[in-house]
C-alpha cells in the first residue's frame, strides 16, 4: 500500500513537471506576452565574467547560423540583426518587464562616441531609415555620416574630439532607437535599469561584481558581437566590425549592398574599419 502511494506521489509530480515544461515552452505569445523559448533561451545563468561572455557568444553564435542556414536574401540583414539585438536586450535585463525592454533612452549629448557595428547592423538601420524617414531626414543623415567619416578617417589617431551622432535627434535620441547598434545597448540598458531604482548594483541574478569588471550588459554585449561574427565568418559573409558613420553611409549610398552581402560579396571594402 505504501509502495503504491509512492508511486501515485511520484507520477503526480513528474506529470506536474511536464505540464509546466509544456506552459513554458508551447503557451502562445499572446498569452505570455512575448515567445516563452526565446525568453527562456536569453535569461543569463548565474555567471560573471569571462564565463558569461562565453555563455553571450555561444547562443548568438547559434542564433546567427540558424537564421545564416537557409537561403539568404536582401532581407536576411535586418531580419538577423532585428532578432539579435532582441535577444540582446534581454539578456541584458532579464528581469525587467517586456514594456521596459522597449523604453525610449536618450543618449549623452555627444552621442555614444565611436561605435562599431557588423555589416548586417549597418544595413539593418539603412533599411530602417529608408522605410521610415523622409527624403530630407534621410539626406541630413547621410551628409553628416559622410562628414563624420572624414574627420575620423584623416586622424591617425583618436584626439578625443566627439562627432555628432548622424542617428541622433534634437532630443538626443537615437532616431533609429528600434534598429540601433548592438555597441549603444549596453548604455542604454543601463539607464533602464537605474531608472527602475537598480542604481549600479549588479543585477540580483548574476554574482557581485569586480570593481574593475565590466558591467553585467557590456560583458553581455561583448559576448553577443564575438558569436554573430563567428557565425557569420563560418557562413563565408563578411564578420568585420566597421565604424558607424562610414559603414552606414556606404549602406545609404548602395540601395542594393544587401542583395549584395547576402551573395557574399564584400560591399564594405571601402569602409572605416
Amino acid at each position: 500500500m505504501l509502495t503504491s502511494g509512492l508511486i501515485l506521489t511520484f507520477l503526480f509530480y513528474a506529470l506536474l513537471l511536464f505540464l509546466l515544461l509544456a506552459v513554458v515552452v508551447l503557451l502562445p505569445k499572446s498569452f505570455l506576452g512575448e515567445p516563452a523559448k526565446s525568453v527562456l533561451n536569453w535569461l543569463p545563468p548565474f555567471l560573471g565574467g569571462k564565463a558569461l561572455r562565453d555563455w553571450a557568444a555561444t547562443a548568438a553564435e547559434q542564433l546567427a547560423q540558424k537564421r545564416l542556414a537557409g537561403k539568404r536574401s536582401g532581407e536576411t540583414a535586418s531580419q538577423l540583426a532585428m532578432e539579435i539585438e532582441e535577444a540582446a536586450m534581454h539578456a541584458m535585463l532579464p528581469l525587467v518587464e517586456p514594456a521596459d525592454l522597449k523604453r525610449i533612452v536618450a543618449c549623452p549629448e555627444t552621442g555614444q562616441g565611436r561605435v562599431g557595428v557588423t555589416a548586417p547592423e549597418a544595413l539593418a538601420i539603412a533599411d530602417y531609415i529608408r522605410k521610415n524617414k523622409s527624403r530630407a531626414e534621410q539626406k541630413r543623415i547621410y551628409d553628416l555620416a559622410v562628414e563624420n567619416a572624414k574627420k575620423i578617417a584623416s586622424r591617425k589617431a583618436c584626439d578625443g574630439t566627439p562627432h555628432p551622432c548622424a542617428l541622433q535627434g534634437g532630443d538626443h535620441v537615437c532616431c533609429v532607437f528600434a534598429q540601433r547598434p548592438l555597441r549603444c545597448r549596453p548604455l542604454h540598458a543601463i539607464s533602464v535599469a537605474k531608472e527602475m531604482s537598480r542604481h549600479d548594483a549588479p543585477p540580483a541574478h548574476s554574482p557581485a561584481q569586480a570593481p574593475d569588471e565590466p558591467r553585467h550588459e557590456r560583458i553581455v554585449a561583448e559576448g553577443i558581437e564575438a558569436g554573430v561574427t563567428r557565425a557569420l565568418k563560418s557562413a563565408g559573409l563578411d564578420a568585420n566590425i566597421y565604424e558607424l558613420n562610414s559603414a552606414l553611409a556606404t549602406a545609404l549610398e548602395n540601395p542594393d549592398a544587401a542583395e549584395r552581402w547576402a551573395r557574399g560579396e564584400d560591399v564594405f571594402h571601402n569602409a572605416l574599419r
